[in-house]
């Protein structure tokens, strides 16, 4: 029976394998599981009741857990410690980081097999639970279902259908066994039948479409994620255009409409800058934009959104926004920069809002204006390690006869617009540079062809090189045009979904550029001045130094807050993490305590009722059960053994006395019960003569005339922490009074 459950369980979490790179995660799940299943089966192979097994289970299986996670932080590798506990969490929240920025197959990173180890401890401690304390093995099949169904919500996962039905075979088997009964034709027909209808609705129905989390169909919409530049490439490339969402704006020619700004270069891709949210940052309030001069010309835009299958924890808005309505408190802005907003428990779906802004346009004059203004501290913007000497020897030679900074991004821009770039979603599949890293953007610089992740990733990197703040936004393109006059909106579909540079110049702030090829429009002041600045700005390199292992970042208007390297924020963390850990640690045992007290009785109660239901040829047999476990959960003086009328003897005594040995009225009734329940035993055991339909109701009147009889105390007991259940499968202990 353990190897079966195990088995069940290990074989449907194969069916994960599309969802995961690699089989190592298999591996250490399926060990962990068999080292809880395993250890708690030894201890009932020794005649140890079912709780006990199950609480050697649970040690065993935690040690192993620890083992695998704990990355050195546990006593003896196995005993966790505080150390441990925070590994756990902040493997936790990078597995929820991995799983949410990836595509499936996503990496297995400590914190994703950390997670699955969890999960599978967990699951195999409810599964021992079930089959062995509860002796409700078939119930156990619940947990394979859940699994077997995940890849079917995950859009770019594909069902593993040799592993499903090996599940369902498996567990077939387990009910056999379980029951001890031979399948009939019937069964073996329906279970075939089950299979096949199982596969039908999972060809045909697009589950990948659902979320499990909202209901809604999002593989007709489109969802962007806490990194919406990862799955970018697959949404343009996702065949026909979905609508997500409609807009009227007093710009004729339409707006870009951000979503999130990316700044962090350090890995494979650029991400977004890891800030919390202030729940106290509303969009009641939004800042200024920083860096926009008083006297810098800019105009004024009213835009009125409606979102439609858009699910997206960023907001699209026209920047830089001045004035959101329409939404809710739930709702924050990101950073200082007030251009992003953000929530971690709603999303954009269904939304009506609008939004003010007021971008800049100013005259040349204006530009000119600015060029001596020294930069603000902007060395988050301005940090890239490892850049190939390809690229910055590039943009020097694509700069060289620039005036001035804004002169240099202008330049780059028209470069990349003007230049032999082509655009094409699929050549960097087909060359394998798909992505945004520094590897992507040198071969983009070679090859000279791709999407606009490309060109902005490109243009943002190159900027920085040559000292000018830059990040990478991600949005959408201004869409459709459709009507006319007061009827005039525009529609926004899964092909507008874009990204573009925005380079810092003081005086200006954050412009927007547009680089890629035959997408977009320019504004209209980006252009050359030709104008030397009049009072040379502060040398960046010595302003705004670009990190290095051994000298950080320094924090900008824009940046993450400290990390937790920072003493004081180290310090500040211990602090929280001491003062939350007490509640934290008193309502986790809490809800061991009802646990504790709930499943117990759940689980007799669940035992009773089978029993009381049972049909022939065993209904006599199970209703003599449970009236023999009820006497022993009520502490009732019955010898082991007794035979079935001996028995009778001592239980009818108990019969309708009322705790203070009053009689109780219908004592002759019950006495009559148990007697019948006794003769429909004997005959269908040595007769060979079914039981009546009706044994089950005289074993439930002689049960609750037995519990009737003794006192609150024992039946408190009984229903709390039943002795029947502790004691081992077979052979019962002598029960004392």
């Amino acid at each position: 029976m353990v190897a079966l459950v195990w088995l069940v369980l290990v074989v449907s979490l194969a069916s994960l394998s599309s969802l995961f790179l690699g089989a190592g995660w298999w591996f250490a799940g399926a060990g962990v599981s068999a080292v809880v299943l395993g250890a708690s089966g030894l201890v009932r192979s020794l005649r140890g009741s079912p709780w006990l097994a199950w609480l050697v289970g649970l040690l065993a299986g935690t040690a192993t857990a620890t083992a695998v996670v704990s990355g050195g932080t546990a006593v003896l590798g196995v005993v966790p410690t505080a150390a441990t506990l925070q590994r756990v969490r902040d493997l936790s929240d990078q597995a929820a980081l991995t799983i949410s920025d990836g595509t499936a197959p996503v990496p297995v990173d400590d914190g994703v097999l950390a997670t699955v180890v969890g999960a599978v401890l967990v699951v195999s401690l409810l599964v021992d639970l079930l089959a062995s304390v509860g002796r409700l093995p078939g119930a156990t099949g619940l947990f394979p279902a859940v699994v077997l169904a995940v890849p079917a919500f995950v859009p770019t996962a594909e069902t593993r259908w040799p592993w499903v039905v090996a599940t369902v075979l498996l567990y077939l088997l387990l009910l056999m066994v379980s029951s001890g009964r031979r399948p009939t034709p019937a069964g073996a027909v329906g279970a075939v039948a089950a299979v096949a209808v199982a596969g039908l609705v999972t060809s045909l129905v697009p589950l990948g479409g659902v979320s499990p989390l909202t209901g809604v169909a999002s593989g007709t919409g489109l969802a962007t994620g806490v990194n919406p530049i990862i799955d970018l490439g697959d949404d343009l490339r996702r065949g026909a255009p979905v609508s997500v969402l409609t807009y009227r704006s007093s710009d004729e020619q339409g707006t870009y409409l951000k979503l999130v700004d990316l700044v962090d270069f350090s890995g494979r891709s650029w991400s977004p800058a890891d800030v919390e949210l202030d729940p106290d940052a509303t969009v009641d309030v939004l800042p200024e934009a920083p860096g926009v001069d008083a006297d810098t010309t800019r105009r004024a835009v009213e835009t009125r959104v409606t979102i439609g299958v858009l699910r997206s924890p960023y907001l699209p808005v026209p920047v830089p926004p001045t004035e959101i309505t329409g939404i809710d408190d739930g709702w924050s802005v990101v950073d200082e920069s007030g251009v992003t907003v953000r929530s971690d428990d709603e999303s954009t779906q269904g939304l009506e809002y609008t939004v003010r802004s007021r971008p800049v346009d100013p005259t040349e004059d204006e530009v000119v204006a600015t060029l001596g203004d020294a930069p603000a501290d902007m060395a988050p913007y301005l940090a890239v390690d490892g850049v190939p000497a390809t690229v910055s020897e590039q943009a020097a030679a694509v700069t060289a006869d620039a005036a001035n900074p804004f002169d240099a991004a202008v330049a780059l821009q028209d470069w990349f617009r003007d230049g032999d770039f082509t655009y094409s979603e699929e050549t960097p599949v087909d060359q394998g540079y798909d992505g945004s890293g520094l590897d992507a953007v040198e071969t983009f610089l070679r090859v000279r062809s791709g999407y606009c992740v490309h060109f902005a990733s490109a243009m943002a990197v190159m900027a920085r090189t040559l000292g000018i703040p830059s990040r990478v936004a991600v949005g959408f393109l201004p869409g459709e045009s459709t009507g006319f006059a007061d009827d005039q909106e525009r529609t926004v579909s899964s092909d507008d979904l874009h990204t573009w540079p925005e380079l810092y110049f003081q005086g200006l702030g954050w412009v927007p550029f547009e680089p890629t090829v035959g997408l977009g429009r320019p504004q209209s002041f980006l252009q050359e001045t030709g104008v030397e600045p009049t009072a040379a700005p502060t040398d960046p390199a010595e302003a705004t130094p670009t990190p290095t292992a051994e000298a950080p970042a320094t924090t900008g208007p824009d940046a993450p807050t400290a990390t937790p390297s920072d003493p004081a924020r180290a310090a500040g963390s211990s602090g929280n993490a001491a003062v939350t850990a007490v509640p934290a640690g008193l309502a986790a045992l809490l809800v061991l305590l009802v646990l504790a007290l709930v499943v117990p009785s759940g689980l007799r109660a669940g035992r009773r009722r089978r029993r009381l239901a049972a049909e022939p040829p065993d209904a006599a047999l199970r209703a003599w059960q449970e009236v023999l476990d009820t006497a022993d959960d009520l502490r009732l003086d019955v010898p082991r053994s007794a035979t079935p009328g001996a028995a009778a003897e001592v239980l009818a005594a108990h019969l309708g006395v009322a705790p203070g040995g009053r009689r109780r009225h219908g004592s002759e009734e019950s006495r009559a019960a148990l007697d019948r329940v006794v003769t429909a035993l004997t005959t269908e055991r040595f007769a060979g003569r079914p039981a009546e339909a009706d044994v089950g109701r005289d074993a439930r009147r002689v049960v609750d005339a037995l519990r009737a009889s003794s006192t609150p105390r024992r039946r408190a007991a009984a229903l709390l922490a039943p002795r029947s259940l502790w004691a081992s499968t077979g052979a019962r202990r002598p029960r004392r009074a």
